[in-house]
């Protein structure tokens, strides 16, 4: 709540309440989860190598229209909902029988109007340390992210400011009300020209940042997921009934490939023995073995210092999952769950491997045993 910038609106109907179901958007009633990856492996450029580098300049070009797209959006989603009215007044049923449905979509609506929510975060963060030769779980990969989410918040507040300049800012914009916001306050630090713009133009929308899962978005492209280390370098995904999906991740295929090591089935099979990682196996260069460590095999302090580093810098939540070994102890989760209070965590999601009979992901299932090719 401290940290929230729509609850300096609370008074307006702001007060957040509870979180989407992944914790990233804590949202006051009637709000809308609006969310847009950006892949942070998609600009690192000549990966895997001495002159590996991120595109600074690039990704700040893309998150200023990242902003833009995801406030078009909402006028999209504005207009779904005037049809939603329209089809309610339209029905034939009486007046009392539509009230619920229909003061449910003004709501949401009034809602959607007055603040302009978003939720422009990232995917593909371990994938992007490991090409910048950086080992997720270290000082230097926590220094590179923060300042690669700094980056996102302030050009996607930027981008905001241009957009109220341009449209308008969100109805109840008042700078008075966040002026002692901690985040407001670090924005103001790091960029002091933005926010006395921001201050004169206002700002399109309410709370602009997240760090989603991104499972599924994930799969799609190949990469490792949300903020999170490699979950596995290969793994199965269970989907619909028996049907699994096979992962391979797209980092660890391209520099074996780029060394001229392939990627065989053989290869997978050895890393299903495994239970996904490549640690201590023989065809893996050390190197890459140091790089593509899995989220089991990072100390879950890491985790939870990663996320509350990048939090600082996230308006709304993030989402991300301690991994904790089988054999962890109750002792084991308070610890973690206190740890992540004290740094400062919106929220902790803690899953302690085996813990379920049939697990979502399966890291120790061959490339023979599923249903798809590898990514």
């Amino acid at each position: 709540i401290k940290e929230s910038i729509p609850d300096c609106y609370g008074d307006l109907g702001f007060t957040s309440v509870s979180t989407n179901p992944c914790g990233e958007i804590p949202l006051c009633p009637y709000d809308s989860c609006r969310l847009l990856a950006i892949n942070l492996y998609s600009y690192v450029m000549d990966p895997f190598t001495d002159k590996a580098e991120f595109n600074f300049e690039l990704y700040k070009e893309h998150v200023g229209l990242a902003q833009r797209l995801m406030d078009d959006i909402i006028d999209l989603e504005l207009e779904k909902i005037d049809a939603i009215l329209a089809k309610i007044e339209a029905d034939p049923e009486a007046e009392e029988l539509k009230m619920v449905e229909k003061n449910l979509w003004l709501n949401i609506k009034k809602k959607s109007e007055q603040g302009r929510r978003t939720g422009i975060g990232i995917t593909a963060e371990g994938d992007m340390l490991a090409a910048l030769g950086l080992r997720y779980g270290s000082e230097e990969a926590i220094d590179f992210s923060v300042e690669v989410h700094k980056t996102l918040a302030l050009e996607a507040y930027k981008s905001s400011t241009y957009l109220a300049k341009e449209r308008g800012p969100f109805s109840i914009f008042d700078a008075e009300r966040e002026m002692n916001n901690p985040f407001i306050i670090r924005l103001k630090e790091a960029d002091p020209v933005m926010y006395k713009n921001m201050v004169k133009y206002g700002r399109r929308n309410i709370a602009l940042l997240t760090i989603a899962p991104t499972g599924t978005l994930a799969m799609v492209a190949g990469c490792s997921s949300g903020c999170e280390p490699i979950f596995g370098v290969a793994f199965g995904k269970n989907v619909l009934g028996d049907e699994s999906l096979y992962q391979v991740d797209a980092a660890f295929s391209h520099v074996m490939e780029s060394r001229g090591l392939p990627v065989t089935d053989e290869l997978l099979g050895c890393i299903a023995a495994n239970g996904g990682s490549v640690q201590g196996l023989a065809e893996v260069p050390k190197d890459v073995q140091r790089l593509c460590r899995t989220a089991l095999e990072i100390d879950w302090v890491w985790h939870v210092r990663m996320q509350a580093a990048l939090q600082k810098h996230t308006d709304n939540a993030v989402s991300k999952t301690i991994n904790l070994p089988n054999d962890a102890t109750e002792a084991d989760v308070r610890s973690a769950i206190l740890f992540a209070y004290d740094e400062g965590c919106k929220g902790l999601t803690v899953y302690r491997a085996g813990s379920r009979a049939i697990e979502v992901i399966d890291r120790g299932v061959a490339p023979n045993a599923v249903s798809a090719a590898p990514a």
